[in-house]
């Protein structure tokens, strides 16, 4: 009953507020204008709210509906209504021009709010994402868009309209209210544990608080931040022959060449490290590398036994490409993943932020070990694992107290070439084929009356490096690149990964899921991919969507006697592709004052149809052959590559 999902509308000459509570539904409306005035309903509502210790629940409320919220209770008393529902508009229009982080007013009303989209971090551009794109992804009947110029004074006609709206709004925000339950419930747990309020904190700020938390309570409330800046170790350079551990060595010429490039390089620009290095840099390694025109490798990388190993600051890559393996009765295709491996790596080799002393090291023990005593799943499990990765992560954020860009680098490089250890006594079996390396495991293939000797040196690597690595069978595997591909191991469980993945995040594109369903069915049970499209009678899966940026226009283009026209679309569009429909286009803006506006055709040589509207969907006007396409586009790496017994290339 503490919770209210909120949403409001601001115009020059309207201003409107819903709320329903979250667990009753019970729904109300507010409206600021002409016709109608409950601005004392609505203040009297906040009053209420702030005194009860309810929590309004939006979407990007805390930097805009919030503040919103009060600056029209500190001003109601200081205009008119006409004049404050225009002040009103020209507050909240600063708000979104100037891309405003609002700092709560301790002069207004207080009153608690929960912002969806903090605590999923999608108030970051890299993972940014509107409430119109979930409303596309959480699968909604109807996709609502504003029908108004912001900033134009609305008719009176037409304020039902945006009372419509807002209310669509408020119930997109309930329903993602609901897909997130089990994270507020996560943080309403930690705020009561912790006595500090929460509810607004991403996964990431969590883990970081925590780990604060231990620190200062074990080494001093000063240990992290000093008059509210963070304490950190800035450093000049950095000396990769002291940050590369002493026990990392290679029986090959090959790796023995890569050691040595890198335990000379003295440099604070990783830039100069890891990508266009000069032939004369490279040393022995340019043998072994693919150089350009310029006699340069684009990239640090090793070729080594038929497989190229692709280094960076983040981890390790390389993978074939385009190839399936089918586990027979003569070899396995075996994947090794170290768990969790930069936490394990911090913690055998005791590596800490300088500022921050070795005891860093003992509390980081702590975390990871009661990570380990709560089982996977659990909120307490999930919480200290997100300690473990935030303090990691900010090693390497300049506005972290954990920041010391050398014991990200110990971590990451390290980690790299611990793993190339691992891969060059595995490579030693003459069975052994390498399919893949990423940045926690590899994965391969070999014959299995070999298998002792993998099993062998898989204990000694553990057992001299002190991490742990887990291993999972495939029966099959069809891999396009180290980022996509699709494993069926043997328990039964399948996994996807990239363009083979439908089961996504909020953030990410959901468009056209049947595509690798489809490709999931064919590859993993044999159906085909023409009968399962066809057969398949989920629409969603069926729709794609796209968003307008600024600047752009999405448009349907109609030709008649030809001559083009364009009808304008919303800015957030989902739609199907159809045998009737018209072309979607998008028009972006001149290069230059004299040349004309760009018109560039999406899903070009097909027609759609606008399903804003679930009811407008059409299985008889559906274009079938599209969705066939893609699938084939998602098998087609595969086809003439299959590994077998008697396939030596």
């Amino acid at each position: 009953m503490k919770y209210y999902i909120y949403d409001l509308e601001t115009f020059p000459n309207i201003f409107t507020c819903v709320m329903q509570n979250a667990q009753t539904k019970e729904l109300r409306v507010f409206e600021l204008s002409i016709r109608q005035n409950d601005l004392a309903k609505l203040l009297k509502t906040l009053q209420w709210l702030s005194k009860t210790d309810k929590i309004l629940v939006g979407y990007n409320n805390l930097n805009f509906d919030y503040a919103v919220l009060q600056y029209l209770y500190k001003n109601a008393n200081n205009y008119d209504l006409n004049e404050l529902i225009y002040k009103t508009f020209l507050f909240a229009d600063e708000l979104i021009k100037n891309n405003t982080i609002y700092k709560e007013d301790k002069n207004s009303i207080l009153l608690k709010q929960l912002d969806l989209m903090k605590i999923h971090n999608f108030d970051y551009k890299a993972t940014r994402v509107s409430l119109k794109v979930l409303e596309v992804n959480m699968c909604m009947d109807s996709i609502e868009d504003l029908n108004f110029t912001i900033g134009e004074n609305l008719k009176t006609d037409e304020f039902d309209n945006l009372i419509k709206y807002n209310k669509h709004d408020v119930e997109a925000t309930l329903l993602f209210f609901n897909h997130s339950l089990e994270s507020i419930e996560f943080r309403e747990s930690l705020s009561s544990k912790y006595n500090e309020y929460m509810l607004n904190y991403s996964d990431t700020k969590i883990g970081k608080r925590y780990f604060i938390r231990n620190l200062e309570e074990k080494l001093g409330k000063d240990i992290c931040y000093i008059n509210g800046k963070p304490r950190q170790t800035v450093r000049n350079f950095l000396n990769f022959g002291e940050i590369i551990f002493d026990y990392v060595k290679f029986e090959s010429f090959e790796f023995q060449a890569l050691l040595k490039y890198l335990k000379k390089q003295y440099t604070n620009d990783m830039s100069k490290v890891f990508s266009s290095i000069k032939k004369e840099d490279l040393e022995e390694l340019s043998s072994f590398c693919n150089l350009n025109a310029k006699n340069e490798a684009s990239s640090l990388h090793l070729n080594y036994k038929g497989f190229s190993f692709y280094f960076g600051t983040g981890g390790l890559h390389g993978s074939v490409e385009g190839k399936f393996y089918d586990q027979s009765d003569e070899y396995l295709i075996i994947d090794v993943d170290v768990a969790s491996y930069y936490p394990s790596i911090v913690i055998q080799n005791r590596l800490y932020p300088e500022h921050l002393g070795a005891e860093f090291v003992d509390i980081y023990k702590e975390i990871r070990d009661m990570r380990f005593s709560y089982k996977k799943g659990t909120s307490q499990n999930k919480m200290l694992k997100l300690a473990l990765n935030s303090a990691y992560g900010d090693t390497n954020n300049q506005f972290s107290p954990f920041y010391d860009y050398k014991m990200t680098l110990s971590i990451t490089l390290n980690g790299q070439l611990m793993l190339c250890m691992l891969a060059e006594k595995l490579m030693s079996i003459d069975s052994v084929s390498l399919i893949q390396a990423n940045t926690d495991g590899l994965t391969f293939k070999i014959d299995k009356k070999d298998k002792t000797l993998y099993e062998n040196i898989s204990k000694n690597w553990q057992e001299f490096t002190g991490l742990e690595l887990e291993e999972a069978i495939y029966k099959k595997l069809w891999i396009r690149d180290v980022n996509n591909y699709i494993a069926l191991k043997e328990n039964g469980e399948a996994k996807k990964i990239g363009a083979y993945k439908y089961e996504l995040a909020w953030n990410q594109n959901h468009s056209c899921l049947v595509v690798q369903k489809a490709v999931e069915a064919h590859l993993l049970k044999g159906i085909s991919i023409e009968e399962f499209i066809h057969n398949h009678r989920n629409k969603y899966d069926f729709l794609l969507n796209t968003k307008a940026t600024k600047n752009i226009d999405l448009v349907l283009e109609k030709v008649y006697s030809l001559e083009k026209t364009y009808v304008k679309l919303p800015n957030t569009i989902r739609y199907f592709i159809s045998k009737n429909g018209l072309s979607l286009k998008k028009i972006l803006p001149p290069l230059n004052n004299t040349s004309e506006q760009r018109v560039i055709g999406i899903n070009v040589g097909y027609k759609v149809e606008l399903c804003n509207k679930i009811e407008d969907f059409s299985y008889e006007y559906l274009d079938f052959d599209f969705y066939i396409k893609e699938a084939y586009k998602l098998i087609e790496p595969f086809k003439q590559k299959q590994e077998s017994l008697f396939d030596f290339s």
